[in-house]
């Protein structure tokens, strides 16, 4: 059972072009305290997979992008019983809750939740699939 990883990466690189065209993802990091929607595709951008995610972690403070790791971070393991796909991704990442400097809560946590919901829907709509259930994907 994996995160359909391929699908997901799919769907970034649908977007960074949609939003951002030929922009590098360097300039895309530098436009994030000043748009907020380059600020939702790094989140996205940053779950893409284990490694992206701890390369940049460990350089949160450094890129100024605490935050964002404490807004992922705490929208994953919000709720996550009612949405499998949090705890594949938990596992997928290799975090714990502890990883957050600081717990978020509130509106940050409904837009990643969005957010998320956007590529489940691209997903479904991938595949055909109404439901990404992690015990039934290969």
């Amino acid at each position: 059972m994996e995160f359909d990883q391929e699908a997901f990466g799919e769907y970034l690189e649908e977007m960074w072009a949609h939003l951002f065209g030929n922009r590098s993802l360097s300039q895309i990091i530098v436009e994030i305290n000043n748009s907020h929607r380059a600020r939702r595709f790094f989140a996205m951008y940053l779950i893409k997979n284990r490694e992206t995610f701890h390369t940049y972690y460990q350089m949160r403070a450094q890129f100024g992008i605490s935050s964002i790791f404490d807004t992922i971070i705490s929208a994953l393991f919000y709720e996550r019983e009612k949405k499998p796909v949090k705890q594949k991704l938990i596992d997928l990442l290799h975090i714990e809750k502890d990883m957050a400097d600081q717990q978020v809560e509130g509106y940050p946590l409904k837009e990643f939740e969005k957010d998320l919901n956007s590529f489940l829907s691209y997903w479904r709509k991938r595949t055909g699939r109404l439901q990404f259930d992690p015990k039934n994907y290969q």
